[in-house]
């Protein structure tokens, strides 16, 4: 069903971009870029603290002393980044990508799956707070109420949705797969493979019993999303506005959880356009001034995530000239 529905959505949301683009006026948008000069060159600077905050949360989440080195960990974060942002092919070929990057690096395979598994409810529930930040900000400003309630609406379906995925890990639902599928085989490889899923599921619930590293993670998390506000407010200031830290803080928390509870468009496209241009209305900013924002941010995910992409192809390719030249020496 993904691999339906991620295609569709990345159309669908480059058609929403361009129209707003259109509707909006192409003129006025590339003025109001072309403002911003090499400016966009410090963006990537307000960024980098997220993905420094993202790497040591992750850490928090493997077992004491099975954790790959930070190097190694801010690495595969940078790649995931970067695979999610420019490759469409859903939210989960980043987390294959640093997957390999830690795994590679000497990390246990049922270490590295089952810190990313637990990971990614890390990452849902921090999306939840985000979100909850953001409709306290929309009701100080005593927006209109259809969006508050659609935007507590989508919070609290993401909320119920965490829970379930929180209860079905814990419930071990990897091995619980693995023998509806191969437990009547008695093949020595389908053998390994559920007693894999069974370590597997234990892992994970060890890690679930683990709740002040988790809750630090989930701190963690939630810091580096809050400090990365900072990027619209420093692209609003170089483009020649104002706005306060906290109408940045808004903005960026109600379009990171909107992005995140889309996961199925990659790169949030068109929602995030959209939703620049609806909070920027709160703020009094016109929709083509918004509209340029969000494609200078986007400028800014193009500076960190090329060099990420190259980053992983020089990984992969050493990983693969390793294996040539061990295979030659046999």
């Amino acid at each position: 069903m993904l691999r339906i529905l991620t295609p569709i959505g990345l159309i669908l949301g480059l058609v929403i971009a361009v129209v707003l683009v259109t509707l909006h006026g192409y003129e006025a948008i590339t003025r109001d870029l072309a403002s911003l000069g090499w400016g966009v060159a410090l963006l990537p600077l307000a960024f980098l603290p997220d993905i420094l905050c993202a790497a040591l949360s992750w850490r928090m989440l493997f077992r004491p002393g099975r954790a790959p080195g930070l190097a190694t960990t801010i690495t595969a974060r940078w790649i995931a980044t970067s695979v999610n942002t420019l490759l469409p092919l859903g939210g989960a070929s980043g987390d294959l990508a640093r997957l390999r990057v830690v795994m590679q690096a000497g990390t246990a395979g049922t270490d590295a799956v089952a810190s990313v598994v637990v990971d990614k409810t890390v990452d849902a529930v921090t999306l939840v707070l985000w979100g909850l930040i953001g409709i306290g900000f929309l009701v100080a400003k005593e927006a209109d109420g259809a969006l508050i309630g659609g935007a507590f609406s989508a919070s609290v379906l993401l909320a119920i949705g965490v829970a379930g995925f929180v209860m079905v890990q814990r419930a071990g639902a990897f091995g619980f797969l693995a023998r509806r599928i191969f437990g009547s085989n008695t093949k020595k490889t389908m053998t390994e493979i559920v007693e894999s899923a069974a370590d597997l599921d234990a892992t994970i619930r060890s890690l679930y019993g683990m709740p002040i590293r988790l809750l630090l993670s989930i701190l963690l998390r939630l810091l580096g999303r809050i400090v990365v506000s900072v990027e619209v407010w420093l692209a609003v200031a170089l483009m020649g506005q104002a706005i306060t830290i906290w109408d940045a803080l808004m903005l960026r928390s109600l379009i990171g959880a909107l992005r995140g509870a889309a996961f199925f468009v990659p790169g949030g496209w068109g929602l995030q356009e959209g939703g620049y241009v609806v909070i920027g209305g709160l703020m009094g900013l016109p929709a083509d001034f918004m509209l340029a924002v969000s494609l200078a941010t986007r400028g800014r995910e193009l500076l960190i995530s090329l060099p990420g992409l190259l980053a992983w192809q020089h990984i992969e390719g050493r990983s693969l000239w390793k294996r040539y030249v061990a295979k030659r020496r046999r």
